[in-house]
């Protein structure tokens, strides 16, 4: 990547849009003029970045023609408001909402997954990210179908406070301060997360899946569209401030050994497989520190003889499951589409 552009990153003070400034400057992304944008309420705030300090604007009144390329991660209501003018500047717009994961003229891309899905970006001048549980599972699952075509996965998810963002973190603390000081854990009528776990993640829907579930569901399915793939998701919250985790089980036609799977991911990057038996290792707290990667733990074939394969997996969401997925998604584009 010889050549530099101009991004722009709408919802820059929040959590996902903090670590994705961080990630462009750990990895020496070349930024030639960088756009911190959020609401009226973060506008005017400062933000370092590459030895500058750099003014927030208001996303509503910026003009995206100045930028190669548009960031949005500050949810869905604003990616449908600002999203589809960016686009039609010339942007392309790289969106970490779920506001068009589900349009079949928009590529859904998992980075190192589906990297080809990005030849069809400037068809609408949009790419969705998919979600940061579906790229911890994806990364893991796509390198499998080497072996043979996938049947079964079952996931069972344990969603950190952060899921929600800031907000999330917040409750989380707050909750645990009044609790330890003999206090209800909330003045308003909302659920105890802390010191908890809560087995509804999202709204449950007609079919008894709730829309984290779901969302898990359909893009797995999107994206492995040539698998005979069955996935059933289970995702409980937990009291932990960053980093999910996933216990799943995954068949294959053609069935599975560890050591195979070992081989297939740990690829020296930001995946690979923990041989140690140290339990702290294995955890999302061990997640939030150092380089963002995925951590692969516990890994055991079926006792009987049916061919599957279980293992837990790790990673920050926010700064391995949304913001690293996202960037390397611009990296890609800069060195092939753009």
């Amino acid at each position: 990547m010889d050549r530099s552009i101009n991004l722009a990153i709408v919802g820059a003070t929040g959590l996902v849009g903090e670590a994705i400034i961080k990630l462009l400057a750990d990895r020496k992304f070349p930024v030639g003029e960088l756009f911190v944008l959020a609401s009226e309420n973060g506008a005017g705030s400062k933000i370092a970045f590459a030895g500058k300090t750099l003014t927030v604007r208001t996303a509503e009144d910026f003009d995206f023609s100045q930028v190669e390329v548009a960031l949005f991660a500050a949810g869905a209501s604003v990616s449908q408001a600002l999203a589809p003018a960016a686009a039609e500047s010339g942007a392309v717009v790289v969106d970490l909402s779920p506001a068009y994961r589900y349009e079949a003229d928009i590529p859904l891309v998992v980075a190192d997954v589906n990297d080809e899905m990005l030849a069809h970006a400037r068809e609408q001048n949009l790419v969705a990210c998919a979600d940061a549980s579906t790229v911890q599972l994806l990364r893991v699952l796509k390198p499998l179908t080497e072996l043979g075509p996938l049947q079964d996965v079952v996931v069972t998810q344990f969603q950190a406070a952060s899921a929600t963002g800031k907000a999330g973190v917040d409750q989380l603390a707050q909750q645990s301060v009044r609790l330890l000081n003999g206090l209800s854990p909330s003045e308003a009528a909302q659920a105890q997360i802390a010191f908890n776990v809560l087995p509804v993640s999202g709204q449950i829907q007609e079919n008894g899946f709730t829309s984290e579930e779901l969302k898990l569901m359909l893009e797995t399915r999107r994206i492995l569209a040539d698998q005979p793939l069955s996935i059933q998701v289970t995702t409980v919250r937990v009291p932990v401030f960053y980093g999910y985790g996933q216990s799943v089980t995954v068949r294959s036609m053609q069935g599975l050994s560890a050591a195979q799977c070992h081989a297939l991911w740990d690829d020296g990057g930001d995946m690979s497989v923990q041989d140690s038996d140290d339990p702290q290792a294995m955890s999302p707290v061990a997640m939030v520190e150092g380089e963002p990667v995925m951590r692969l733990s516990r890994v055991r074939e079926e006792m009987e003889a049916g061919g599957a394969l279980s293992y837990f997996s790790v990673a920050d969401n926010v700064r391995w499951g949304a913001a690293l997925n996202a960037v390397k998604i611009v990296e890609k584009l800069l060195k092939d589409y753009l």
